[in-house]
């Protein structure tokens, strides 16, 4: 069975459990205690050099960082809906993997983590810059409404969702708001509604509720 080493509270974990749910995989959720270095011994860094959380192993593959993870599991288990075998979404995948490894990671997460987890920052940077992703976001996924739908890739969900879903869902807890990103809520009422969804500490509520 997989292990998946991670924290509930973690978005990046959750994004692993998420697509794990949806495709019905089974596997096994390892808690990792974080406040007592637990990704920092030396058991941990033989399975991720990083030290960083979600760590996914599946028998005797090891993958970290969230991204990966996600590219993984729908190669592996044949979900190619959700990781089309196609230059053109491939690579528009790739693109929104890498925002949510780079412009919301160091945004919508950052202040998160600032605010929940007391990490070193200047809140107001970050918030001030989420507002610029969540412009960007917002205005890419009105581009691409087909059918009263909007994906970031295609139209269909894709791991591309899955990836940007989690900081962007839970930017309430880095004290930024989704009031007037319009299509963003759409957005995030979509994925909530898809087959197999299930939630995440912070994620009480519906999109509409969240503004």
């Amino acid at each position: 069975m997989i292990k998946l080493y991670g924290i509930d509270v973690s978005g990046n974990t959750y994004k692993a459990r998420l697509l794990m749910n949806i495709l019905n995989i089974e596997y096994q959720q390892i808690p990792v205690d974080m406040q007592n270095q637990a990704h920092k011994s030396p058991f941990f860094l033989k399975l991720n050099p990083r030290g960083e959380i979600p760590v996914l192993v599946d028998e005797k593959t090891v993958i970290w960082d969230s991204q990966a993870i996600l590219i993984y599991l729908a190669r592996k288990y044949n979900a190619e809906s959700w990781h089309p075998d196609n230059a053109i979404e491939m690579a528009k995948i790739s693109q929104w993997l890498s925002v949510a490894n780079n412009e919301i990671a160091n945004t919508l997460a950052k202040a998160r983590a600032i605010i929940k987890f007391s990490y070193s920052g200047c809140l107001e940077d970050h918030q001030e810059q989420a507002k610029g992703v969540l412009a960007m976001i917002n205005q890419h996924l009105e581009n691409q409404q087909t059918n009263s739908l909007n994906w970031l890739v295609g139209d269909k969900p894709s791991i591309a969702d899955l990836a940007c879903y989690p900081y962007i869902a839970l930017s309430h807890e880095g004290g930024i708001s989704l009031e007037g990103y319009t299509a963003i809520h759409k957005w995030i009422e979509q994925v909530q509604n898809l087959q197999g969804y299930i939630n995440m500490p912070g994620l009480p509520f519906s999109a509409r509720q969240q503004s």
